[in-house]
């Protein structure tokens, strides 16, 4: 008759109970660690792109730093976005829309829209949400308060 030492049968299905459970928290962990850089990401395109707008109301015709002489860095739109939203967005990956009317004046509105790719790490996570990369976007808006059209 065989006898089965019941000691080592519940340390095996201990380490079974701890394997399969350890899946599924290493699972949960990684995806949450990829939604706070998501958050993160979000919240820092908001943060450039509500700078951008805030400095084009100021200054209309700075869009980028071929706008003339007195549109170099750090006087120009595209040099606040990717200094105002952290460095660990990778600007490369960004595209960015300054709309601002032509001719503008006082009291137009300025539109700033930043469009980024964003990479999930987690290689699980993509294939539960069947995308990868996601397309964040960003916009704000502010009213041209002063005219240096002239």
């Amino acid at each position: 008759m065989n006898r089965i030492n019941f000691r080592k049968a519940q340390k095996g299905q201990s380490l079974v109970e701890f394997s399969l459970g350890l899946v599924f928290l290493l699972i949960i962990v990684s995806g949450l660690i990829d939604l706070g850089r998501l958050y993160f990401t979000h919240v820092a395109l908001e943060d450039a792109a509500g700078e951008a707008a805030l400095y084009l109301s100021l200054n209309p015709h700075c869009k980028s730093p071929g706008d003339g002489v007195e549109c170099a860095n750090p006087n120009n739109a595209e040099y606040r976005v990717k200094n105002a939203g952290g460095q660990e967005v990778d600007w490369s990956k960004a595209k960015f829309d300054f709309g601002v009317p032509s001719p503008y004046g006082v009291g137009e509105t300025v539109k700033v829209t930043i469009n980024y790719t964003y990479a999930l790490l987690t290689p699980i996570i993509p294939k539960i949400v069947g995308i990868n990369p996601i397309t964040l976007g960003a916009s704000a808006s502010q009213i041209i308060i002063t005219d240096l059209s002239s």
